[in-house]
């Protein structure tokens, strides 16, 4: 994370929004919302990997990134 130049105060916030974001999935209402707060911190990672330089982690993100665009597409799996 500091190679991204994401501060230590900053990680735990982003741990908590994971776990959020990871509660949001199970809730049916409130499926595409945490898909697309995944897909958006999944953007800010690739950001900060390109802004830094590290085009390699970004390119590795890219699959991450695909992963909630086709859950939304798919929609919510658990409703049947």
């Amino acid at each position: 994370m500091n190679e991204l130049g994401i501060n230590e105060s900053f990680i735990p916030f982003f741990g908590v929004l994971a776990v959020a974001i990871g509660i949001l999935l199970l809730i049916p209402r409130t499926f595409f919302l945490g898909n697309m707060l995944n897909a958006i911190s999944i953007l800010l990672i690739m950001a900060l990997a390109l802004r830094s330089g590290n085009y390699k982690m970004a390119l590795i993100e890219i699959p991450f990134l695909v992963m909630p665009l086709l859950m939304i597409w798919l929609k919510y799996p658990f409703k049947n």
